[in-house]
Parts: structure tokens; C-alpha cells; sequence
């Protein structure tokens, strides 16, 4: 697309500009929108010029701005690659996640490979968390591997701690939409006794999301 005529030109001096390379047309396609408005809606807010050249992208600005915007780009291109839609809700909070300093994660392939080198990082957007035990290093490792995982054992040992920091940098990552928590309706050390039914009818009564 050409410069658009929402934001007004550059002061001449921050004439620089960021090329970004996309190699799936067809993402790129969904990146940039109907008539390009994700592209006028990323220029408008930050402050920058996108130019659209094939499958590259150049963003035009300050030094600052155009490092937001290519961000932007980069963590909305790789939300469509996990197959997740975007819009301008979801355009509007990775700007203002971007403005808050709050990094998009690596992906999930990335984090594995980061725990493959023992490098275990899991970022959330007030802090970096890390396991310290190999017990809690593996289980993190099977929270990102599995979509069903399990964490059995004593009181204190982070797993619910732990299950949280996965679930918040998946859900900044886009690859979730939602977090639900639920817990045991039950008071603990409380006697039910002999549930009728089967699995489902025995566990759904005392689970409360």
C-alpha cells in the first residue's frame, strides 16, 4: 500500500525504514486485510507508513516506532501460522501490549528448542519464570508438549504455580483463546463416599470452573 493519508508525513530525518519479509502470500494476504485496513489501522495508531512490496513489508518512521510496528507485524503474522484468525481487536492489544514493553513469547517449536539447549524461560508479561528443579523442568516441558497433562504431588511444589506461567505465555502467544480454572467443589478432607455413574457424572458435580 502507499502512504497513507491517516497519519501525517515524517519529520524528513526519521525517513528510515524496516523491511519485513513474508514468505506465505497467503498469510501475508490475511496480515494486511480487506483494502489493507489492518495495515491503515497499525500505521494510525503508531504513528509509522507501511508500504506493502510483494511479499515484503516496509515500515517507515522513527527508529522506535518502526521497532513496535515490525513487532506488530511479526507476532500477528505468527498468529495466522498456528491458523488463528485476527482482527482489530486482537491488532489493538498487541500495540498496547507492545507500548506496555511486553514481548510477544517464542513459539511453542521455539520454546522446546530453548528447553532442548537448558535454556527453561517461561515469560509472562509482569515476569520471567523458571523451573528449578528437573521434577518441575520436565513437567513444564510436558505442559508445552501435551494438551492434557497432569501434576501429581505434595503441596508447595509449584505445580499449580507453574501451570499458570504456561497457560499465561501460551494464552500472549495466541496459542490458546482462553484460560479456565476450575477447582474441587469439595472441602478438603471432607468423606463423599461411594458416586454413582460413570467418570463424568462422578467428577462434573464438583468441579467448579
Amino acid at each position: 500500500m502507499g502512504i497513507s493519508a491517516l497519519t501525517p508525513p515524517p519529520h524528513p530525518e526519521d525517513l528510515h525504514e524496516t523491511l519485513l519479509e513474508f514468505p506465505d502470500n497467503r498469510l501475508l494476504i490475511d496480515l494486511c486485510g480487506e483494502f489493507d485496513r489492518n495495515l491503515a489501522q497499525i500505521e494510525h495508531q503508531l504513528g509509522v507508513h507501511i508500504l506493502r512490496r510483494g511479499n515484503q513489508i516496509a515500515v517507515v518512521g522513527s527508529a522506535e516506532a518502526r521497532g513496535l510496528a515490525a513487532a506488530v507485524l511479526q507476532t500477528l503474522y505468527g498468529r495466522l501460522e498456528t491458523g488463528r484468525p485476527i482482527d482489530a481487536g486482537e491488532i489493538d492489544a498487541t500495540m498496547r501490549m507492545g507500548e506496555a514493553g511486553v514481548t510477544a513469547p517464542p513459539s511453542l517449536d521455539e520454546q522446546l528448542e530453548m528447553f532442548e539447549s537448558g535454556k527453561y524461560e517461561i515469560r509472562t508479561r509482569k515476569k520471567q519464570v523458571e523451573p528449578r528443579t528437573e521434577a518441575q523442568k520436565a513437567y513444564v516441558k510436558a505442559l508445552f508438549q501435551n494438551e492434557l497433562a497432569f501434576g501429581i504431588g505434595p503441596a508447595g511444589t509449584g505445580k499449580t504455580y507453574l501451570a499458570v506461567a504456561v497457560g499465561v505465555t501460551m494464552l500472549i502467544g495466541g496459542h490458546v483463546d482462553k484460560i479456565i480454572l476450575s477447582r474441587p467443589a469439595v472441602e478438603a478432607g471432607e468423606r463423599l463416599g461411594f458416586l454413582p455413574g460413570d467418570m463424568k457424572e462422578k467428577v462434573d458435580p464438583y468441579m467448579q470452573p
